[in-house]
């Protein structure tokens, strides 16, 4: 059998840091914890950004993370969220983008080139951008920096899941102003969300059935009919895209 390269997170390490993230009562708490867990994994800086309209204004709603702040305000300041590659291929394809794997598209415009030897000059060669879901369907992505290199797809998604949660808290610490809230409407029923939702915190099918007090078939259907409604490859795809999508809490 082919050998399988070991994850460098461990689901448990990554639920301990969102434990910890829900506990933060101000944005440096929150800054604090996520830039020591990414620390720990050989990571170097993080950013999370929502825009209140990109193709309005070119300036942030949110904006959380380690990057010098000299580097985000000419960025911004200079429309650079325009001209951006990295950002574009979030809304274009709505998954996770490799930053090295930008840098090799072929021909980039001058804008665009102008923005990655920016960004390069920070030292920002690789990491990963994740796009989350925005309140009012704002664009909102949050970019984790460093060598990636050793990730497997595993370690993707767990990185995913905890920058969704980061995201969360944010939104939490700075809500948008009562009349422009909204109310979330998701395509997944009360007990498929409660399923993903322990399958989120590590439990087996048979756990679940025991939680609920539903069988541990019944359980597997739920989970399928959640993985089918959302199009997830796999039980963790299906928990990071209903957290991407706000269905559930982790």
């Amino acid at each position: 059998m082919p050998k399988v390269a070991p994850t460098i997170l461990k689901h448990s390490e990554v639920i301990a840091c969102c434990r910890a993230l829900q506990l933060s009562e101000n944005a440096q708490q929150l800054t604090d914890i996520f830039d020591q867990f990414i620390q720990g994994l050989g990571l170097n800086t993080f950013i999370l950004v929502e825009v209140t309209d990109p193709d309005i204004y070119p300036g942030p709603n949110l904006l959380i993370g380690t990057i010098p702040k000299n580097y985000l305000k000419k960025y911004w300041q200079g429309g650079n969220i325009f001209h951006d590659p990295m950002t574009r291929q979030i809304i274009h394809a709505n998954i996770p983008v490799r930053f090295c794997d930008i840098a090799k598209s072929p021909d980039p415009t001058r804008d665009e080139q102008k923005t990655m030897d920016m960004r390069a000059k920070q030292g920002i060669i690789d990491g990963y951008s994740f796009p989350l879901k925005g309140r009012l369907n704002r664009f909102a992505m949050m970019g984790v920096h460093g060598d990636v290199s050793g990730f497997i797809d595993c370690d993707v998604m767990l990185l995913e899941m905890l920058c969704i949660e980061f995201y969360r808290q944010a939104t939490q610490l700075f809500p948008l102003p009562a009349n422009l809230q909204q109310a979330e409407h998701g395509v997944l029923t009360k007990r498929e969300r409660e399923c993903l939702s322990w399958v989120a915190k590590g439990k087996t099918n048979w756990d679940v059935s025991q939680i609920l007090m539903i069988t541990e078939r019944t359980v597997q259907y739920h989970i399928e009919n959640a993985r089918e409604k959302l199009g997830a490859e796999s039980r963790l795809h299906a928990v990071i895209l209903a957290a991407r999508h706000l269905e559930i809490v982790l």
